[in-house]
């Protein structure tokens, strides 16, 4: 019996299950690791990363079953990174902890999920193209158990009835009022309203960023720090169909490798972003913030001198960049987190 899961994350992964004899299971783990969340060292002239994948399997007593663990060392020729692994797990397995690890020091995934299988489903595969999800599943009826079996995504409803055998079963959902994002999809077997079998497996929508107009609006947004109010604008109003291009050719012009797929500044960029995100966010308006700003724009300073407890003033913090020969000074007027850059165009060391 097979089962899968999806992660909304940077990296996604699958787990599927099926059955090897009548005391074990083949554990097969799926994953795609974008090539921006790795750190890539020179070697020989090559740009390389390398990361370690680790899964271990518990019982109900929390003792360890099985594990294994997947050295792999990759060149930068690629967007996304992809990798099969097998396990073979007994049937007392209950739960699984699965790790990637950057062996650069960077811990990339951490996930605790329970092993679980079903009698009547398996095998649960979802497939995103054009605006519309296709679940493809497993059912196991030998014995002709008479039912329905309803899939809810959303306020969305699709009926099957569960028949004889053995046998591959499709089901497709128009997705395109959804915004990208993780969603339950739920499958529900009953015989005259009495259930049999319920199943929750999430999912994914994920559209390329140019093709979600949420994301989308979001993603340019964020140009603000580096593009000029034509470039924005010319991107705000750009047809769907043209905007991966124009995205394309608009960081091109800031592309150090042109000759290659990978952007480094693009990845930098938003890479910075996410870090405002996360750091600006508390009382503050993360990458909209004046830190925010500053540090998209400039990276992160050599040194922060920060007062977050004088007495005599409310809290400030001075950001200093050695090498632009810059300081910028932020004040927490209201003593909330919200710091405001009191030098707007900085001043010099």
């Amino acid at each position: 019996m097979m089962l899968l899961y999806i992660l909304l994350s940077t990296i996604k992964w699958q787990v599927a299950y099926s059955p090897v004899d009548d005391s074990s299971f083949n554990m097969n783990v799926l994953l795609e690791i974008p090539a921006q969340i790795l750190r890539f060292t020179t070697v020989d002239s090559l740009a390389m990363a390398t990361y370690e994948i680790q899964v271990v399997v518990f019982d109900k007593k929390k003792n360890q079953v099985a594990g294994d663990y997947w050295f792999r060392e990759r060149e930068k020729d690629s967007t996304n990174f992809y990798d099969s692994l097998n396990l073979i797990i007994p049937k007392t397995a209950w739960k699984f902890n699965l790790k990637i690890i950057d062996l650069q020091g960077v811990e990339l995934l951490n996930v605790n999920e329970n092993i679980k299988t079903f009698e009547y489903l398996a095998n649960v595969r979802s497939r995103f193209i054009n605006d519309t999800i296709t679940i493809t599943f497993t059912v196991l009826n030998p014995k002709n158990k008479s039912a329905d079996i309803n899939v809810y995504l959303k306020d969305m409803k699709k009926t099957k009835p569960l028949r004889s055998g053995i046998y591959e079963d499709t089901i497709n959902f128009f997705v395109g009022p959804l915004s990208n994002g993780r969603y339950e999809l739920q499958f529900v077997i009953d015989n005259n309203g009495k259930r049999i079998e319920a199943l929750s497996v999430p999912i994914e929508i994920d559209r390329p960023f140019y093709l979600d107009e949420k994301t989308w609006y979001l993603r340019v947004s964020q140009l603000e720090y580096i593009a000029t109010p034509n470039e924005l604008n010319q991107l705000r109003k750009a047809k769907v169909e043209a905007r991966d291009s124009l995205w394309k050719a608009f960081w091109k012009q800031y592309d150090p490798t042109p000759n290659t797929e990978y952007n480094e500044r693009e990845k930098e960029y938003f890479e910075r972003i996410a870090y405002a995100d996360e750091h600006f966010s508390f009382g503050d308006k993360g990458w909209r913030s004046d830190r925010g700003r500053i540090y998209v724009k400039f990276g992160p300073p050599d040194e922060i001198q920060s007062r977050p407890y004088e007495l005599s003033t409310k809290p400030y913090e001075i950001w200093l960049y050695y090498r632009l020969n810059l300081r910028f000074i932020f004040y927490d007027r209201h003593g909330f987190g919200e710091y405001i850059l009191i030098n707007p165009q900085g001043e010099r060391i």
